[in-house]
């Protein structure tokens, strides 16, 4: 029993102390898992729920390292948005569900976004976890942009992105990932395409709010520099 504190607790400082770099690993293989693999059946339906626990745990000590009334809320928000994940395993076909599911998880995303922005802007700090954090952020910035445009399919999904297979959720999640992430980069090779008004703002907020995020971690971390010299 008192092994079983002692690694409990060194669990949780190696979580504390290497939070954004497990942050950084968890989504990158929740973005990008895929390709490590070729049969997408089995991908979609045991590893990247794996991966989605995974990024859950990973996120939470952005999330329970504040100690008010608002850590309490996102405590709500991210249990209730794992049980809503979890429960698609038995109803797969509700399409109510997955409506709840993608706007509980964009609320999710958005707040583990805020929490990794108070950590950028905390002064006096550039190490290893600082830059693992600006990456994260990167990252949070196209799953959210990816939830977004989840939600858009569910009213009219042959109306917002061409090129994008729907024939299987995974299919459809590894498409939307990769339109998000050449829009974001400002790659734009054009196989997929916005076809709604929604759909063409949303695809031109998002190549906006990548090249503001560079510009401002740019200054951050240049500001962050010259303090540290001084």
């Amino acid at each position: 029993m008192i092994q079983l504190k002692i690694l409990k607790k060194k669990i949780i400082i190696f979580h504390s102390n290497h939070s954004y770099e497990i942050l950084l690993i968890a989504l990158l293989f929740h973005l990008y898992g895929s390709v490590f693999f070729t049969d997408l059946h089995f991908y979609g339906t045991y590893v990247r729920i794996i991966n989605t626990i995974i990024l859950y745990f990973a996120s939470t000590n952005s999330f329970f390292q504040r100690k008010n009334k608002i850590s309490q809320t996102n405590k709500i928000i991210i249990f209730t948005t794992l049980f809503l994940n979890l429960s698609l395993l038995l109803f797969d076909g509700n399409q109510v569900l997955k409506v709840i599911r993608e706007f509980s998880y964009l609320i999710f995303l958005s707040l583990i976004l805020y929490n990794t922005a108070v950590f950028l802007f905390s002064p006096h700090r550039l190490d290893k976890a600082l830059i693992s954090a600006s990456i994260s952020g990167y990252l949070l910035i196209i799953e959210i942009a990816v939830r977004t445009f989840m939600i858009f399919y569910q009213s009219n999904k042959n109306h917002i992105l061409s090129n994008i297979d729907f024939s299987y959720h995974t299919n459809t999640f590894i498409d939307t990932v990769y339109f998000c992430t050449v829009t974001i980069t400002s790659i734009g090779y054009g196989d997929v395409l916005p076809i709604s008004h929604n759909a063409k703002m949303a695809t031109s907020l998002l190549g906006l709010t990548g090249q503001f995020y560079l510009v401002i971690i740019m200054g951050i971390m240049v500001s962050k520099f010259i303090s540290k010299e001084k």
